[in-house]
């Protein structure tokens, strides 16, 4: 039987308070497991899987700020919702910390908690989407039902002139019968199950397929591919792919992994290993989603990257954001001080390209530039972006 759609863990020291928000949570369709302390807030976790966490900050054994570390450490995807009686400031401060960690943050709550309010948090976040099930995901595997789509990505060649020289490959699932099922969704189902490594395989003999057509035509294009958190914690992952890709007659160069911060420091042992021997084998690393982590800096002189990726939510905010100007002119500086090329993604309008070709940033990708479409759509994005560019090749 598969497990409830929705449901909510609740961690209070006081058992008045955890009935009153399992009591609201039950009325608006959440399964709920309620705790006091937390050491059975950690075994419930593991064993409950909750979608969303409404969680104590003040607690006599342990702080609130110590589990949000315990769900970063274990990779939780829960929505988590803060709740207090302190000041608010101190509770904006904690959903910030949660939020810098990589936990999906909902919010906080002040103490007394209103019905109103907790109803509405709830409710925001209710999904109605029938579960998705291990077996659905294998056959959809063998099935061939997830597709490779890919962006693409303009190199700065000169000022004012961006080519378009490279892709990344973006995973689709259309399902026979829920329709297209989002990245969001299925990838964490596939970590969850143990299937992230069999479906990146798929994407990885997808995209090299895909290479080596391009090749044909005469395209010589960059593709970049998402790892998973759990695969750069394999050790065999580095000879697999390389094996992969001289099997198939692929350039290791002209491949680059995206990883993103807070993955590359989960187990920064078994990281730099795996992460050190991809580089040795000739492949590109790039530091994904920069800035949004928490401890950028620290990673970027220990960890073998080529490439840092600005994250989106800056560059989106470049049109009214002093602040984001300034944190993407500093990204772009420091990145080329330490020898590192520089991606800015979510480009969307000529004003943003505009502002990151006067910061020397050496590659931009978002909606400007092309949106994910099949690979044979690629050439003829590329010969019409390209000729707008004065690059006639």
């Amino acid at each position: 039987m598969s497990e409830p759609l929705n449901r909510l863990l609740v961690i209070d020291d006081q058992p008045d308070l955890c009935e009153f928000i399992a009591e609201v949570a039950i009325h608006v369709g959440y399964e709920v497991r309620a705790v006091t302390d937390a050491a059975a807030f950690r075994r419930t976790f593991e064993e409950f899987r909750p979608t969303i966490i409404v969680l104590d900050l003040q607690m006599p054994e342990a702080d609130g700020v110590e589990l949000l570390r315990f769900l970063a450490e274990h990779g939780s995807r829960a929505h988590v919702l803060v709740a207090s009686g302190m000041d608010s400031r101190i509770l904006q401060t904690a959903e910030q910390v949660g939020r810098l960690r990589g936990l999906n943050m909902l919010g906080a709550l002040r103490k007394p908690i209103l019905l109103a309010d907790l109803e509405a948090r709830l409710r925001s976040v209710l999904s109605s989407e029938p579960q998705i099930e291990a077996d659905e995901i294998e056959r959809a595997i063998r099935a061939a039902q997830f597709v490779v789509h890919y962006q693409p990505k303009a190199v700065r060649k000169a000022r004012g002139m961006w080519v378009i020289e490279g892709v990344e490959a973006l995973t689709r699932w259309r399902h026979p019968d829920l329709g297209p099922v989002s990245p969001a969704r299925f990838i964490p189902l596939a970590e969850r199950y143990g299937l992230i490594s069999r479906l990146t395989d798929y994407v990885l003999e997808a995209a090299f397929r895909q290479a080596r057509e391009w090749d044909t035509l005469g395209l010589t294009l960059s593709t970049a591919i998402n790892l998973s958190p759990q695969l750069i914690n394999d050790l065999t992952f580095p000879d697999r792919v390389a094996r992969l890709a001289a099997d198939m007659g692929v350039d290791a160069h002209r491949i680059i992994f995206e990883i993103t911060e807070s993955a590359a420091m989960a187990d920064p042992a078994t990281s730099m290993d795996v992460l050190t021997r991809l580089r040795v084998k000739n492949f590109g690393l790039s530091i994904d989603d920069f800035g949004t982590g928490y401890s950028s800096l620290k990673q970027l002189y220990l960890m073998p990257f080529s490439e840092l990726k600005i994250d989106n939510s800056f560059v989106l905010d470049l049109s009214d954001n002093d602040d984001a100007r300034v944190m993407v002119e500093t990204m772009v500086l420091l990145a080329h001080k330490l020898h590192l090329t520089v991606c800015a993604e979510g480009v969307e309008t000529q004003a943003a390209l505009d502002f990151l070709d006067d910061c020397g940033c050496d590659r931009a990708q978002g909606y400007l530039i092309g949106r994910p479409m099949p690979g044979e759509a690629i050439p003829e994005c590329m010969r019409t972006w390209n000729a707008a560019q004065g690059d006639e090749r």
